[in-house]
C-alpha cells in the first residue's frame, strides 16, 4: 500500500505529522464498511427485530388485510424499519470513511471522529496484551488490552472500542479483512521492539466471534 512520504520524512494516512526517524508504518488501512455494519451496528439484528414485530403486529391487529387502515400501518412499519436500517448504513459507511489505522514499528496509531477528528497514538509499552476475534465472513477485530495507569475517552473511541468497558475502555481495530494476519503483525512488531515473551492463546467465545489473545510475560518497553 504505498504512503505518503515527503523527503525522507513518512506519513500516517490522514496524520499531518510526520513520523519520527527511525519509525516505519509496518501496515495501514481503513475497517471495513460491510463488516461495520454488520458485527458493529448490528444490521441483521436489526433487520430480524423489525421483521418479527411486523410478523406480530399481522397477527395481533384487528384491521381487515385489504383495508385501507392495514395498509397505512403497514406502509408506516415499513418506512420505519427501512429507516432505521439507513442510518446503521450511514453510520457504518461514515466511520469506515473517516477511520483508519496503522501500526508502525512502535505502536498502533488509530485515526478516527466523523465530527472531530483526531489521531490516537499507543505506545507498544502502554499494551499489555490483545484479543483477536474473527467472524463467519472471515472478518475479524483485534482489541487492545492497556495498563491500568493509561486510560483512553470512551466518546473519543466510540465505536472502535468494546461496548461495555465503560471504566477502562478497550480499543478496538474493528472490521478488519485479514484480521489473523495483523495480529501476527503486531506480535512480531512488538517482540521486534521491545523482544517480550508474546504468545496468542484461544480463550474462548466473544460474540459470534472465537477469541485469541496475546499476552506479555513481562512489561513491554519501546
Amino acid at each position: 500500500m504505498s504512503r505518503p512520504e515527503v523527503g525522507n520524512a513518512e506519513y500516517i494516512k490522514g496524520v499531518p505529522h510526520p513520523l519520527p526517524a527511525g519509525e516505519h508504518v509496518l501496515w495501514e488501512a481503513a475497517p471495513d464498511a460491510r463488516a461495520l455494519a454488520t458485527h458493529v451496528f448490528h444490521r441483521r439484528l436489526v433487520a430480524l427485530y423489525f421483521a418479527a414485530m411486523l410478523v406480530w403486529w399481522g397477527i395481533v391487529t384487528v384491521e381487515p388485510v385489504l383495508s385501507r387502515a392495514f395498509a397505512v400501518g403497514l406502509g408506516l412499519r415499513l418506512a420505519l424499519t427501512l429507516i432505521v436500517l439507513a442510518i446503521a448504513e450511514v453510520l457504518a459507511r461514515a466511520s469506515a470513511r473517516t477511520s483508519w489505522y496503522a501500526i508502525t514499528n512502535r505502536r498502533v496509531v488509530m485515526r478516527l471522529g466523523v465530527v472531530f477528528p483526531m489521531s490516537i497514538n499507543i505506545p507498544f509499552s502502554i499494551i499489555d496484551g490483545a484479543r483477536i476475534g474473527t467472524f463467519s465472513d472471515g472478518t475479524g477485530q483485534l482489541v487492545l488490552t492497556l495498563g491500568k495507569a493509561n486510560r483512553l475517552a470512551y466518546i473519543a473511541l466510540w465505536p472502535h472500542c468494546q461496548v461495555f468497558q465503560l471504566t477502562h475502555p478497550e480499543p478496538v481495530l474493528r472490521a478488519l479483512v485479514d484480521p489473523k494476519g495483523v495480529s501476527a503483525l503486531l506480535v512480531n512488531a512488538i517482540a521486534a521492539a521491545a523482544e517480550p515473551n508474546v504468545r496468542i492463546e484461544r480463550t474462548g467465545e466473544r460474540g459470534d466471534a472465537p477469541a485469541e489473545s496475546m499476552t506479555t510475560a513481562q512489561p513491554v518497553v519501546a
